[in-house]
Formats: structure tokens, C-alpha cells, sequence
């Protein structure tokens, strides 16, 4: 396969469909890659025995091995963790088609692969990165992108993908290096003046510039996890969560949703929820939504992360 080498979650991925956004890998092409993306026609019926789902604007089909997803822009087709088969459909849009690949898609095929990844964006820190989770419009890339103006660098956007160790150890691996806000925030965080690229036609996201971490492929130890929640009005606060609680906060932001429970890699990914509270503190940032309290969000997570420099 003639195609370019990327990294992503810790997997080398040849892929013959751009996906912009990625670390390429300038070496180490002699090195088998453990994902193989190549377009090419899928035969209908194929992974229909076993169950259906529907997910927002997409379904699917799986029958143990593979995992069919269909969409309007068309058909992607998993096999066992190690390959993604596209069929486009003729009124595709090569920017959404990317935008679906490298999110529900590839979060499926790590369920495939036994890798959880929750729906997180991250910056890097001492040593290390931290990651805030929360559902999509929960402010997680706006808070980001303002962690960045203060100075921080960008680990992962939108998908966190975890690496747990026997030892307790938690990792996670660098996302895509750029982050995506809606055209509200970035005028309210004051990237409106430059020319930023759109995400795709359809919806008024557009891709901001940040700096990616040093060592852009190796993966960081997670040393905090933040769920953002909104509240109507009252102070902004960081309240600690335990037990159960930490659990559940992990466990309601795996990505992509509700996939573990279509795909029956339910009992896993509680596992590994479970391993992860026992070993990374858990936060709750509790905050009104709305751009004029934001600045305090910001500072007030600035300042709850100074111990960790």
C-alpha cells in the first residue's frame, strides 16, 4: 500500500485518505503499521448477522469482528482493530469524511484494539499531561484553546486516547494537534482576526493553531482529569470526586458514546474507568456557561494546576 504514514493514539496508521491534522511519521517506514486505511468498494450484507444500532446520524452493524458504520457520506468498515475500508458515497465531502474517520471511527476500532479513550481534550503539563472531559458543547477545546493563550501547550482535542500499565500506571497518548471551536468561541477568545480554516461546510467550527507538545508521538502520564459542568448561576468551583462518583464521571465521557455497550465492551472499559480513578485524581469544575465567566473557569484551573509544575 502506497500510502502515508501517520501516528495517532499510539498506532501507526498507513493510510491512503489524508488525514491532516496527524503526526506523520518521518521514519521508521520499514516498521509494519499496526492500522491499515485504504478506500475501496464494501459489499453490502457485509457484518449484518449479529445486531444493529443507531447512533445519531449513523448505524451500524457488527458480527464480532467487524463493525460496518454507515452515514450519508458514506460506509466505513472495521476489521478486527487493524483495518478501516471507506466507501464514499458520491456527495461526499472529503473534510466531514475526516472529521468521522478520525472520531467515531477510529474510537470504535479501539474498542476493537482494547483501548479505551475518553471524550477529552488535554494540554501538556510538568511531565505529564491533563485532560478535561465532558460532554460535546461542554467547553472542552474553548477551554483548552484559553489554557493555550496563557501559555500551555496542546496534547490532545476532543478524543484522549489511555494506556493503563500493570502497575497502576496511567498514560495517554497525543491526539490530533489542533483544536476545533465553534465560531462563538472563537471570536470570544479573540482568534476571530485570522484566517482560520473551517472544519468542514457543514458546520461553523473552525480549526485554531496551537503549538503541539515536544515528542509529539510518545505517549504522557495523565496526571489529572477535570469534567466540565455547567451550571445556571453561582460561583465557579473545583470539588474533588471519589469512588463511584470518579467512576461514573469517566465512564459517562468514553468515547465514543455508548459504543462500549453496542459493541459489548462494557465490562472492559468499566475496568479500566475503575483503574483510572483508583490512580489519577478526578475533578469536577463546576462553572455557569456563559463567555463573561469564563475568564474566571480559566484562572481558576490555572491555579489548581500550579502544584504541577
Amino acid at each position: 500500500m502506497d500510502g502515508t504514514i501517520y501516528s495517532f493514539g499510539g498506532l501507526r496508521i498507513a493510510s491512503d485518505f489524508p488525514l491532516y491534522g496527524l503526526q506523520v511519521c518521518q521514519s521508521g517506514a520499514e516498521r509494519p503499521c499496526d492500522v491499515v486505511i485504504r478506500c475501496a468498494p464494501i459489499p453490502h450484507g457485509v457484518a449484518s448477522t449479529t445486531a444493529k444500532f443507531d447512533h445519531g446520524h449513523f448505524s451500524g452493524t457488527y458480527n464480532g469482528r467487524e463493525v460496518l458504520l454507515s452515514r450519508t457520506i458514506g460506509r466505513f468498515l472495521l476489521r478486527a482493530g487493524k483495518e478501516i475500508l471507506i466507501d464514499l458515497a458520491p456527495c461526499s465531502d472529503d473534510d466531514e469524511v475526516r472529521a468521522y474517520l478520525l472520531g467515531a471511527v477510529f474510537g470504535a476500532l479501539c474498542h476493537q484494539r482494547g483501548i479505551t479513550s475518553l471524550h477529552a481534550s488535554a494540554i501538556d503539563v510538568a511531565d505529564g499531561c491533563v485532560a478535561f472531559v465532558g460532554a460535546s458543547g461542554a467547553g472542552k477545546s474553548s477551554l483548552v484553546a484559553a489554557l493555550t493563550l496563557r501559555g500551555y501547550e496542546i496534547f490532545a482535542d476532543d478524543v484522549c486516547f489511555l494506556q493503563l500499565g500493570n502497575n497502576g500506571h496511567v498514560q495517554a497518548w497525543p491526539g490530533t494537534n489542533r483544536i476545533r471551536l465553534w465560531d462563538d468561541a472563537s471570536v470570544a477568545l479573540g482568534f476571530n482576526g485570522q484566517n482560520l480554516q473551517r472544519e468542514t461546510q457543514q458546520y461553523a467550527k473552525y480549526f485554531i493553531p496551537g503549538r503541539p507538545p515536544e515528542n509529539a508521538i510518545q505517549p504522557r502520564p495523565l496526571h489529572r482529569v477535570y469534567q466540565l459542568n455547567r451550571v445556571e448561576r453561582g460561583v465557579t468551583k473545583v470539588t474533588r470526586l471519589r469512588g463511584v462518583d470518579a467512576v461514573q464521571a469517566l465512564m459517562q465521557n468514553v468515547y465514543p458514546p455508548n459504543f462500549a455497550a453496542h459493541l459489548g465492551y462494557q465490562s472492559r472499559v468499566l475496568e479500566d474507568c475503575a483503574a483510572v480513578a483508583r490512580n489519577v485524581p478526578v475533578f469536577r469544575l463546576s462553572r455557569p456557561w456563559d463567555f463573561a465567566a469564563f475568564d474566571q473557569g480559566t484562572a481558576l484551573i490555572e491555579s489548581h494546576l500550579r502544584d504541577l509544575r
